[in-house]
């Protein structure tokens, strides 16, 4: 059902098989693109015998009062074929055979090639009028509905008298007095309009459906065109050169021909120079009221264009402030839930922490309790890099400073001895470095700071700790001292091995830092260089 549908839509529109979509689509030796254009060929020398037939009967040089001067107009079969041919398949394919048609007839008649190609050129106008009625305006054209019926007539209409403006060159060359060319003019636009809405309609009517599915499955129909500004001013520029041609065509013949009756009578007989007079305004009106035509359609598609492009652009910013809207909404919502997230991972972290302080006060091993200290402090460490992220609005940096600091401060309070007077010291240039990048920063930080509460003041009942950071253009650079009793170079290579400096160490690599430890009498100093791209988030 869905796909019946979409296929009734697309036939309802006028969409042409243009060359350049056609070779686009397939190759010029494909069997369908030959047999198509060998159709075509065919339907072309057609027109040709057609035009040799019509050249032949008398109705060249008959007068005015015989039936057979108004045949051809009556009905001609490749106007209508070409009509056809144009709203079935495209303007490039129906106009050549009507032009040449037209063109034939009257150069046969005796009429000079330039004025035959304008008469030809007559019939092409007035098919290009279809053409871009039906590529501005997008309306059916199967003539289904009372729309697309009223327009049918109506562009019918405009074409028919764009198209009877060869008539005056034929009268002159044909040297027809003014009452004959005017009733050549009319049966011109007469014929051509109601052959065409009687004899083309009813094909268009009845064939279109079959002649869409027959596109559709053979070729597939190309995408609909947007009508584009360009397209705009190249179509009106050319159908008013056109026009002005046939202007100045009429003025030309006026002028030669009351020139004629001037020469040929000593007396101009006022019916004849009326006539002549009245001729050539019609082709001027003829022309003027087909250019304030086109001036006209040419506003309403600046206008429906600049109302479309409008519509886009309110579309367009209407969508986006929904986007956003709905971008904020869902922002917010995960920062609800980040932060949630967040909330319960320092919950988790905390009750860990709280089940491993229960169990080293339960524990009567030292060692063992110690240990447990050691891992709470590295879970605290931990904790207060979700507690820092929780509590600032930047969900993916943290301060430096204020985590330095916490995780200084926790642990000092965890590992001083009622015993010793250690004081900390800080010199911290805040910046703001990345969540990734915290928990390893402050985990290498604790390790050092647990280290120093344990061993530097063993022999010593007060002491001094200092951290200080210094950035620098690409590098920040981190000491942290102590001003204990040193340690001896065994005991260095000892604990070189133990977990914490293996900690130390790969939280080092992962920072992609370097590390110098100075140690002596005066206490034992870190020192590292790391790179700000290693702690910092690439927004930064």
């Amino acid at each position: 059902m869905g796909s019946a549908n979409v296929r009734s839509e697309l036939y309802l529109r006028w969409r042409p098989l243009t060359t350049d979509y056609l070779l686009s689509e397939h190759k010029l030796t494909d069997f369908k693109i030959l047999l198509y254009l060998a159709s075509w060929f065919l339907i072309v020398l057609g027109s040709f015998y057609l035009s040799a037939l019509i050249t032949q009967h008398e109705w060249f040089s008959v007068s005015i009062g015989s039936l057979a001067l108004t045949e051809l107009f009556i009905f001609n079969p490749v106007l209508i074929l070409g009509i056809l041919l144009l709203y079935w398949f495209g303007f490039e394919w129906g106009f050549l055979p009507v032009y040449l048609n037209s063109f034939v007839v009257a150069y046969l008649s005796g009429i000079p090639v330039l004025w035959s190609t304008l008469i030809g050129l007559s019939f092409v106008l007035g098919m290009g009028l279809y053409a871009l009625a039906y590529q501005s305006i997008r309306i059916d054209y199967n003539l289904r509905n009372l729309k697309s019926i009223a327009f049918f007539i109506v562009v019918t209409f405009l074409a028919s008298f764009a198209s009877s403006m060869g008539a005056f060159i034929w009268g002159f060359f044909h040297e027809l007095t003014a009452p004959e060319t005017l009733v050549i003019w009319k049966s011109w636009w007469t014929g051509i309009f109601f052959q065409t809405l009687l004899i083309a309609g009813v094909f268009i009517f009845f064939l279109s459906p079959v002649i869409e599915r027959f596109k559709e499955e053979v070729f597939s129909l190309p995408p609909e065109k947007k009508v584009s500004i360009k397209w705009i001013y190249g179509s009106v520029i050319t159908v008013a050169i056109t026009l002005g041609i046939f202007i100045f065509s009429g003025y030309t013949l006026g002028r030669l021909n009351i020139l004629d009756i001037v020469r040929n009578y000593e007396i101009v007989p006022a019916v004849d120079l009326l006539g002549s007079i009245e001729a050539f305004e019609i082709i001027v009106w003829t022309s003027l009221g087909l250019i304030i035509i086109t001036a006209s359609t040419a506003i309403y598609l600046l206008n429906n264009w600049n109302s479309t492009l409008q519509k886009k652009v309110d579309d367009r910013t209407r969508d986006l402030q929904e986007s956003k809207k709905r971008l904020k909404q869902s922002l917010a919502e995960k920062e609800v839930l980040f932060k949630e997230i967040q909330h319960r991972v320092k919950n988790n972290l905390a009750q860990v922490h709280g089940l491993l302080e229960l169990q080293e006060i339960m524990s009567d091993n030292e060692e063992l309790a110690d240990l447990l200290k050691i891992s709470q402090s590295r879970i605290s460490t931990m904790s207060l890099a979700h507690d820092a992220l929780y509590n600032t609005p930047d969900f993916s940096n943290i301060s430096l400073k204020d985590y330095l600091e916490n995780i200084a401060n926790a642990t000092h309070k965890s590992f001083l001895s009622s015993e010793k007077n250690i004081e900390l010291r800080y010199m911290i240039e805040d910046m703001r470095i990345d969540m990734a990048k915290a928990i390893p920063f402050g985990l290498m930080v604790s390790e050092i700071l647990i280290n120093a509460h344990k061993h530097a003041f063993n022999n010593k009942s007060e002491g001094e700790i200092s951290i200080v950071t210094a950035i620098n253009d690409d590098t920040i650079t981190l000491k942290i001292r102590d001003n204990g009793s040193g340690i001896s170079k065994e005991k260095y290579v000892k604990k070189s091995s133990s977990l914490g400096m293996i900690l130390v160490k790969n939280f080092t690599d992962q920072l992609d830092a370097t590390m110098k430890i100075d140690t002596g009498k005066n206490g034992t100093s870190h020192h590292f260089e790391i790179p700000l791209k290693s702690i910092i988030s690439k927004e930064n």
